[in-house]
């Protein structure tokens, strides 16, 4: 059974200040910025809704990302084999010539092996498998270049191989 309705009930708001808001909070959930327009809209634009139903491309889910990580740091050890078989005092030259190599922009993987973050700050346990004889003893190779960069260069080894430090002082009396 309803009840019926007065109108007496009802009390009529005569503020101007008091107006109805819209829910204007949506956010795209890729890029997390406001989104406008329909309704029904969802992403903010084209390119956010087709990179977030890309799949995330790594070693987990891609075989060819796995095979591209695994020679990655296969081509650190070696390096980092060559590295240390050569006597100590010849360690230097060998890493001047690595950097040198790596900042003039022929090998672009070099430059990404002298400057990835997993090869400076590996795990001391999870990740042994990086280290020289899988030895915590040994530096890894951008390490190595690291230290280097610091020592002679006085800067990060990554502005050092992306050509963005400039260049040392070569202690040469004019």
């Amino acid at each position: 059974m309803e009840m019926p309705m007065k109108w007496d009930d009802f009390h009529v708001i005569e503020d101007e200040v008091v107006v109805p808001e819209r829910k204007n909070d949506r956010r795209c959930p890729k890029c997390n910025k406001p989104v406008t327009g329909r309704p029904n809209k969802i992403y903010c634009s084209s390119n956010c809704r087709k990179r977030d139903n890309e799949f995330t491309r790594n070693s987990f889910c891609s075989v060819t990302k796995r095979r591209e990580n695994a020679d990655f740091f296969d081509r650190a050890r070696r390096l980092a084999e060559a590295f240390y078989s050569i006597p100590p005092t010849e360690r230097l030259g060998f890493m001047k010539k690595l950097i040198d190599h790596a900042r003039t922009g022929g090998d672009a993987q070099l430059r990404d092996i002298l400057s990835n973050i997993k090869l400076l700050r590996p795990h001391p346990l999870e990740d042994r498998h990086l280290f020289h004889r899988r030895s915590r003893s040994y530096l890894t190779i951008a390490q190595a270049a690291s230290r280097y960069c610091r020592r002679f260069w006085n800067a990060d080894v990554k502005e050092v191989v992306y050509a963005r430090a400039p260049e040392p002082p070569t202690g040469e009396v004019e």
